[in-house]
């Protein structure tokens, strides 16, 4: 049973550290475009659940490929594979999250929308969105999954404090936002 629950509060770890990542990716993005700060999410804290799903997604299908070689004479395509995979899930997962936003009620439109961008889907995903994406989840699948995963191989006191902090604070906001609503207030 203490095996079960470690796993479980292992991957809600990885599920949150996803979603900064993507709270991270967001606020550099609209730094770098509008030249301000904004909360790019609809919680108090640093953290974006699309991004949270979308990296267990990337953790579960293609953590472990990267570590079998896919060669053309001596070069390694596996990245670049693994990069096509992830362009194509995060665009399904994208997708997906917008219609599951409209079934919960939430504007989706008002954290996202496409609509003036070239080779868009009804706003809701778009090519150069997605090829983004690609370059972040291969930085996951490269940098950020093998950093949480020396993090959680560390079974010291201190390492262990931070994980269930990280945990409760996550949980105590998701729990305030379904009675407060969303915090994005937009540019």
């Amino acid at each position: 049973m203490k095996k079960v629950f470690e796993t479980i509060t292992d991957l809600l770890f990885y599920f949150i550290c996803f979603c900064i990542v993507g709270w991270i990716y967001e606020v550099i993005l609209f730094l770098i475009d509008d030249h301000i700060f904004v909360n790019r999410g609809f919680f108090f804290g640093p953290w974006l659940p699309v991004y949270g799903f979308g990296g267990l997604i990337i953790y579960f299908l293609f953590n472990k490929l990267k570590k079998k070689p896919i060669k053309i004479w001596k070069l390694n395509i596996r990245p670049v594979l693994i990069y096509i995979y992830i362009v194509l899930s995060s665009t399904l997962v994208e997708l997906i999250a917008t219609y599951v936003m409209d079934l919960m009620k939430i504007d989706w439109r008002e954290l996202w929308d496409y609509s003036g961008r070239i080779l868009n889907f009804q706003g809701r995903i778009s090519l150069k969105t997605s090829l983004k994406f690609g370059i972040v989840g291969i930085i996951g699948v490269y940098l950020i999954i093998p950093l949480i995963e020396k993090f959680l191989g560390i079974k010291k006191i201190p390492t262990i404090i931070i994980k269930y902090v990280v945990i409760a604070l996550f949980i105590i906001d998701a729990i305030i936002h379904i009675f407060t609503g969303s915090t994005y207030v937009g540019p």
